[in-house]
Parts: C-alpha cells; structure tokens; sequence
C-alpha cells in the first residue's frame, strides 16, 4: 500500500506546531529558533567531519542535511527555513528540493552565515534558541539557548511518535532489513567482519556515515563485546558465530535491529532459537499501561530460565533469578526510545516538566523505565553473553557450569532486536514484517 508522504507531513508539521505552542506558553517564551549546526574541522587538518545536524532540526526539515541554517517557530505563523546555499565553486551547496515538506516552510535563501540573525523576528519577542554552538546564538542576544524547561516539554512531546513519523521508522526498518539478510547471506558465504560490513551499506544504499551508530558486526567471541568496533579484514580459521546489531536511517528517522545467527547446528543454534522465542513472548506482553522496567525484570527472569534450561548456571530459574546470575550474562537494558536518534530522549522522564526517575538502582543500564502508552516507539533486545570480565567476578562459583560456558565463550553471545510501537490497544512489530517482505 503507497503511502500518502505530503499528506502525512502536513499532518506531522501541524501536530509540531501545536506542541511548540503549548511548551513556549509554559515557559514564557514567544518564538524559539533552531539551528541547523556546522561542520566541525579535524584537528590540525582541512577536512571536516562528517555533517549529522540538530536533532530537533531533523525533527522538523525532511530534507538533506545542511550546515548554518536556521528554523523560526512562532505559535500561529507557519515556520521560516532559513536555507544556507553559499555561492561556491569548491563544494555543491545544498539544494531545495522539489519534494512534499517544502511547502511547509516559507524558504529564504541565505548565502552567509551571519545573515541567519536576520531571520530573527522584530519587536520585543522572548525568543529561546535551540543549538549546539550555545556561544553563536547568545551573540545574537535571544532570551535563552537550551533553556532547560523547553527542552523537557519538546523531550517529552518527542516520546509519542506522529503518524508520519511511525511510517518513515517503518520504512528505515524495511531498509534495514534488506540490508541484514544481505549481511546474513554474506556471512554464510564466509565474508570477513569488513566485507559483511560493505554489503550491508550496499544493500542499504547508506554510506556509513548515514547509519544511525556504529555498526557493531563481529564474528565468534568478539560478540561478547556489547558495541564492538574495528571490522576485521581477515577471516577466522573457524566460523561459529555472527551478530550483527545496525541499524539505517530514512528522512532523519531511525531503525536499530540486531540479529545472531549461528554457523551450524548445536547448542549455541538452539540457545539463538530459544532466545528468538522469548523475544517474541515477551512482545507479545506489551500494551499500554504497562511498566517498561517491569517488562525488564520479567525478561530476566526468561534469562534465568535460559540458563537453568541449558545447564549453563546450575539451579532452580527462580533461585539464578534471585541470586542475580542474570546480570553476569544479560548486563545492559532491554530497551530504549527511537525516533530521530537511536536512544531518543525522555526515557527516564515522568512529565513534561523534566522530573525523572534516574537510573535505576537494580538494573542501571535500563535506558527506558516509561509506563508504555499509545504512540511510543522503543527496541526490545534481550541478550545473553560470555563477557570475560563479568565472568571472572564469578570465578570459583560452584552453581556456574564452567565446563559448558568454556565450550560456548568462542561463540561471544547473543542480541535480538525488534523495534516496537504502542497502539491503542496493543502492540505493533515494525521489523519483523520487514523481513518478512524479504522471505516473500
């Protein structure tokens, strides 16, 4: 089914308008402006780095991504997208595109930095800035860069997702999961760490400074590395494992999916199959009204019985539970927000005001701790590894099986992820129709 993107923007634009509105009436602001971001120059080098672009800017401009430029909301007016497009003859300016956001904005050119000030509107307005260069904008005399009770509303407001913006994570996912099963048929094939990674931006059609976050794809042992980097560009003498945990990005929004896939049959296979199975049990829990941290602790406790079901920890599923065993094995959160960034924000908050919970004080890498409600879209990614430094803090542990745990520590460890969104009355699963239209 096409989707209709104009209609679906305006939509989108709208629902932004009226949520800026509220929070600068709270906060006792008139206008907020936005900007874009620069490049920033390697050090002791002519090169920059390359350009990723405000968040809430991304949240608003569908566009490709460009330095110096600048968005001015005010309640009742329609934005002005102040648009950098230097004359330059050493770099292609970015360009306006004839596309369906476009006529959201009204659009002015501006070929200098400096004339971006020009934007700001006249008269005796409390004007907030949004910006990473807090210096630029307090140059420009506005009442307040990041002042902190704005950011928490925008933060909070940024948890329920627009109907647009479900159907761009949607897409990334559908995008993502092309390039996964590239990823997967390149490991069958016995590519090294770098080559898998190529083909999945091929597949992708990403460079991979457009990924979301470092792609972590490793093989064997190395997975026992929550977010390991380095790619490495010869092969091993036996292939036992992959994981791959990445994720693409379509119109600013984000897909984060991780898969594990073992090289033959055996008991790592069917460690990956019962981890697949539990995933999936415990997204089928989700609905709204539901605490996230309970949703955690419940995911533990399948982990226990995991490790109580293969032998791997001896005991009852209840006493590893009760002992913490888990933690050794299963270390970060289940979860976190996903929208324009990979661990969007306010997974912590509790209202609009920016009161949170903190970290948690039994699982404190749990980065989502929300009662789930309708519109919220987060990962769901239970793991079970052999992490050689959680592993030596048990060493001498009688209840621990040693003897199976050395025979499954150079397979690293397994991660699978699901992007999820809250509706009305359940749940829906974004990737695994994605791969699906893959298998079809």
């Amino acid at each position: 089914m096409s989707v209709n993107w104009h209609a679906l923007y305006i939509d989108h634009i709208q629902q932004l308008q009226t949520r800026y509105a509220e929070a600068l009436e709270d906060t006792g602001f008139d206008a907020v402006v936005i900007h874009s971001g620069a490049e920033k120059v390697r050090y002791l080098d002519n090169k920059v780095y390359p350009f990723w672009g405000h968040t809430h800017f991304r949240q608003w401009v569908a566009g490709v991504p460009n330095t110096h430029s600048l968005l001015l909301i005010r309640p009742g007016k329609k934005p002005v997208l102040g648009w950098y497009q230097p004359r330059d003859y050493w770099h292609a300016p970015a360009q306006i595109p004839e596309e369906y956001w476009v006529d959201s904005f009204d659009i002015e050119v501006i070929r200098t930095p400096d004339q971006l000030q020009n934007l700001l509107p006249e008269g005796e307005l409390k004007i907030a800035a949004l910006a990473e260069d807090e210096a630029l904008l307090n140059s420009w005399g506005v009442a307040d860069v990041n002042p902190e009770a704005l950011m928490a509303r925008l933060d909070w407001f940024r948890a329920y997702k627009t109907p647009y913006e479900v159907e761009t994570i949607r897409e990334a996912n559908r995008i993502a999961a092309k390039a996964h099963c590239a990823a997967e048929k390149a490991f069958r094939n016995g590519d090294t760490e770098l080559q898998i990674l190529l083909k999945y931006l091929q597949a992708a059609d990403h460079r991979e400074c457009e990924l979301p976050f470092p792609a972590t794809v490793v093989l064997n042992e190395r997975a026992s590395t929550l977010h390991c980097s380095g790619y490495k560009r010869v092969p091993d003498e036996e292939s036992r494992s992959f994981l791959i945990d990445a994720g693409t990005t379509y119109r600013h929004y984000v897909a984060d999916i991780t898969r594990t896939y073992a090289a033959k049959p055996g008991i790592f296979a069917d460690l990956v199959a019962r981890m697949d199975k539990e995933l999936l049990e415990i997204i089928s829990t989700l609905k709204p009204g539901v605490n996230y941290t309970d949703v955690h602790e419940d995911m533990h406790r399948r982990i226990a019985s995991m490790l109580s079901d293969f032998g791997i920890v001896r005991g009852t599923a209840e006493a590893i539970f009760e002992k913490k065993y888990t933690h050794t094995f299963f270390p970060h959160g289940l979860g976190h927000f996903i929208g324009v960034n990979c661990h969007d924000v306010a997974g912590w908050q509790l209202n609009k005001e920016g009161d949170s919970t903190g970290q948690h004080p039994v699982y404190p890498f749990l980065r989502l701790q929300r009662v789930l409600e309708p519109g919220m879209m987060f990962t769901v990614e239970p793991g079970l590894y052999f992490i050689e430094t959680l592993l030596e803090e048990q060493e001498g542990n009688e209840d621990f099986n040693w003897e199976l745990i050395d025979e499954l520590r150079p397979y690293g460890g397994i991660r699978i992820e699901d992007n999820i969104l809250i509706t009305e009355d359940g749940y829906e699963n974004l990737t695994r129709p994605a791969f699906a239209e893959m298998e079809g």
